[in-house]
């Protein structure tokens, strides 16, 4: 008995199992070939993806209006996986696996019949297909086993085909097939199948039983950016239903721009390097392809929306780190300790990717990164965050839009809620962060994360008009003069910018002065310090104003690990005519006139700080004999909330700290070679006074402690 029972059990369970399944609408999928001549066969196409487990059922069973005639069986097909778009599908009778045969299967008449698809059940069908092989004509309410009315919901020379010899009801042909073109759009294909004008007939096996090849519509901008205009696309006509577009990474003139709701396509791919700017929504899923050419770190983004790590999972080769982490992960800065700031997805997670938010993200092998969802065709907000106590407030974000962004334009937009008008964006090649400011106008690419430092907990938004198409994600081409210092220690190279610009000055000037990134430790970098109203700050970008190119003498600061040999070089755009770069070496009483030659060091001991090194942009020939101290070289600043610096000083000097009320509390006096750092007393917080006097000149500062 228990036999029984378990026996009863697992038919009922098995019965009812279900199916992940993709629901098909009329059209869907084409038949292509029906052959009634023994054995029964039948071809269709299919233009859309099949989910595994998604059920078309057949039959030759007429429609009579409203329900089916009742008297013939049917074959049912199963996708055994996922069947792509373009797939054609063949059943013989007597086939197994994938097709099981109901009551008896199909009974294919040489008398003419019909083969009908749709899912549902037989009661509720739901009609995708119908071909007829006995008339040119549908049927109405005829009781004859061979005939059919024209099942609900199609249409004839649509999706439903009569192709019979004749129109009369037994006119017929025992096979009938499409003939048409074998080759085209999906669009193309579906209004070529689904007219009856392009089938034949045959009264005997051997005719040439069709094969179809779906090709892409695919964007060429050969008019304008238009997505409206049929001559921008290589089908000579606007891709629409069943039509899979395909966005190409080059050889386009002008990229597309939508500025009303397209019709319904298939898909809609960008591959790397192209881009879309969608300024009215677009139903259909959108894959964002990204080229990573390495295995190395990247800055990531998802540029459009509904992706999650389900998807991004299956669809991508992440790295694992032997556990159950894969190289995926956002940027947690809260946390003290800096590895720890990425939080990286297990292997299971299936988080919603965040509209605007940044990822770290690197391959298992180089090649593609995607992102599937919708395209955000408005605006995109994100909170900022603040790490506090020992955490950071740099916050990664992204660019979520499938064109590039104008960092001027956001940074400008949102300058009361960061720090600086400055993002930072990784340099894969190089290992290394690069600092962008407003003045650099740098365009974010779709799909590109960067980091931005926050002084508030507030939204920022990405607008609609910060998109644009770009030929390139480089660098901006300018006509602004610009020193660009180099150091290289044989393996690892880096850089720091000065650009000289109207109206800039010689202290800070927000969206054209850029810190070098300190969210992480630097263990090689070269930076400058401002030259007026220092505040020890480090600056991988440094504006200054144009009319002082030859008098203006730049701070330059150095990490590097002992026994490095290290180089410097220089490249320049623009600067006035017979203006060289000179490295000034207050340590060892040289000039070197980079812009003639390198200049190459080897450190003795580690290196981290300013003073020995300073850059000039002069006509003049500088030599040795031209050192001089100057004390509008000199910076004094707040190191810590114990200590501060004197720097660029290479001199004895005395230094005294006063309280606003006047009352001395410190009197030093120091020998520097280019810094010099002075200990504090147990202060409280405020504004205190530091004066300095030394054989160059005095000077008096105000600093804050905090």
């Amino acid at each position: 008995m228990k036999q029984k029972y378990l026996l009863l059990f697992l038919t009922i369970f098995f019965g009812l199992k279900s199916f992940s399944q993709t629901t098909l609408t009329a059209g869907d999928i084409l038949i292509i070939d029906v052959q009634a001549d023994t054995p029964d066969r039948f071809k269709f196409i299919t233009l859309v993806d099949l989910e595994a487990g998604t059920q078309i059922k057949f039959t030759d069973d007429g429609w009579l209006g409203s329900s089916f005639r009742g008297n013939e069986g049917r074959v049912e097909y199963t996708a055994p996986s996922l069947i792509t778009r373009g797939t054609t599908i063949e059943y013989t009778s007597g086939d197994s696996g994938a097709f099981v045969e109901v009551s008896g299967g199909l009974g294919l008449s040489g008398a003419g019949d019909q083969l009908i698809a749709y899912q549902g059940t037989e009661g509720a069908p739901t009609f995708i297909f119908a071909v007829q092989t006995n008339s040119t004509q549908w049927q109405t309410g005829s009781n004859d086993a061979n005939q059919s009315d024209l099942p609900t919901g199609l249409t004839n020379d649509v999706n439903a085909v009569a192709a019979g010899a004749g129109a009369g009801a037994e006119e017929e042909f025992d096979n009938v097939y499409y003939s048409g073109v074998m080759t085209g759009t999906g669009k193309e294909i579906s209004e070529a199948v689904g007219n009856s004008a392009n089938w034949s007939g045959a009264n005997a096996i051997g005719y040439v039983s069709p094969n179809i090849t779906l090709v892409d519509v695919t964007w060429n901008g050969t008019t304008s950016s238009d997505w409206g205009t049929d001559t921008n696309w290589s089908s000579s006509h606007v891709p629409e239903k069943y039509d899979n577009v395909v966005i190409p990474s080059s050889g386009v003139t002008n990229y597309p721009t939508v500025s009303s709701t397209p019709g319904d396509v298939y898909k809609i791919t960008i591959n790397s390097g192209a881009t879309l700017i969608a300024n009215a929504s677009i139903s259909d899923d959108v894959t964002y392809i990204r080229s990573l050419g390495t295995t190395n770190w990247y800055l990531v983004s998802s540029p459009v929306s509904g992706e999650d790590m389900t998807d991004m999972r299956a669809n991508n080769s992440f790295k694992t780190n032997g556990s159950s982490e894969i190289s995926f992960a956002p940027y947690d800065n809260s946390q003290s300790v800096a590895n720890d700031r990425w939080a990286y997805f297990s292997n299971t997670a299936t988080d919603a990717l965040v509209n605007g938010k940044g990822y770290s993200a690197s391959l298992s092998a180089a090649g593609n990164i995607s992102f599937t969802g919708s395209v955000n065709s408005g605006d995109v907000m994100i909170a900022l965050t603040q790490g506090g106590g020992s955490g950071t407030n740099f916050n990664l974000l992204g660019n979520p839009y499938t064109a590039f962004v104008n960092s001027a334009t956001f940074l400008t937009a949102e300058s009361g809620d960061l720090a600086s008008e400055t993002i930072y964006v990784w340099n894969q090649a190089t290992s290394s962060y690069e600092t962008k400011v407003t003045a650099d106008a740098f365009k974010i690419a779709p799909g590109q994360g960067f980091f931005v430092e926050a002084n508030s907990t507030n939204n920022v938004s990405f607008t609609g008009a910060m998109q644009s198409h770009e030929a390139s994600d480089t660098f901006q081409r300018s006509s602004r003069p610009e020193v660009q210092l180099y150091v290289n220690d044989g393996s690892n190279s880096r850089y720091a910018k000065l650009y000289y610009i109207n109206g800039t000055t010689t202290g800070f000037d927000n969206g054209y002065d850029g810190k070098l990134f300190n969210g992480l430790t630097n263990s090689f970098a070269v930076y400058t310090h401002l030259l007026s109203d220092s505040k020890g700050d480090n600056y991988q970008i440094q504006s200054l104003p144009t009319s002082d190119i030859e008098t203006m003498v730049v701070p330059v600061g150095l990490i590097a690990e002992s026994n490095k040999e290290i180089t410097f070089s220089v490249n320049t755009k623009n600067l006035p005519q017979g203006v060289n770069v000179y490295l000034e070496d207050r340590l060892n009483n040289t000039f070197v006139n980079l812009s003639e030659d390198d200049h190459t060091i080897t450190t003795k001991s580690a290196v981290n700080g300013i003073g020995q090194y300073y850059l000039h942009t002069t006509s003049a020939r500088l030599s040795n004999d031209d050192i001089a101290q100057d004390i509008a070289n000199v910076s004094i600043y707040r190191s810590a909330n114990n200590e501060i610096t004197v720097a660029g000083l290479q001199s004895e000097a005395n230094v005294k700290v006063f309280s606003l009320l006047g009352e001395e509390l410190v009197n030093t006096d120091i020998n520097s070679n280019g810094l010099s750092k002075i200990a504090l007393p147990n202060l409280s917080t405020g504004v205190y006074v530091v004066k300095l006097n030394s054989v160059l000149g005095n000077i008096t500062k105000k600093i804050i402690l905090e």
